[in-house]
């Protein structure tokens, strides 16, 4: 079974309002597929998540207008790309691909690019756990694939 994880961990400063507010925090991603696995991570805004998370919410996701969600230093091409997700229709019968692309946290020019199917169910239930991990209800949110 195929698997994309995400994980949020806030400044610090998000929780004590005695320290000045950064609205960063470190997103982890972990995917696992039949063919490969890969782990990776980078400093992103918790709104930039929370967005990602709420755009899953649009349905029919259409071939001119996937869900992307990416972050990485300056144009975000190249090396300089970090993490990429994008959600788009696989076929007519109303399955998903996940494309996804994971730059290594150590060597970050050791980079994983896979896909793997997935449905509207499934992605509902991790735009909710997206949702439930920004208000810190849980620790990760999961998208299941096939």
């Amino acid at each position: 079974m195929s698997k994309v994880t995400l994980r949020y961990r806030f400044d610090a400063s998000f929780f004590d309002t005695s320290l000045s507010r950064d609205d960063f925090g470190y997103l982890s991603v972990d995917v696992e597929t039949e063919r490969t696995s890969a782990k990776g991570g980078f400093w992103v805004q918790w709104q930039d998540v929370k967005e990602f998370g709420e755009a899953l919410g649009g349905f029919p996701i259409g071939e001119d207008r996937p869900v992307v969600a990416q972050w990485g230093f300056d144009m975000q091409e190249g090396d300089d790309l970090k993490l990429r997700l994008e959600i788009a229709p696989a076929d007519k019968r109303g399955n998903l691909l996940l494309r996804f692309e994971v730059a290594d946290d150590d060597e970050p020019e050791d980079r994983t690019r896979g896909r793997f199917l997935t449905n509207y169910l499934d992605l509902d239930a991790f735009r909710a756990e997206i949702a439930r991990l920004m208000e810190s209800e849980v620790d990760k949110a999961v998208l299941n694939g096939q």
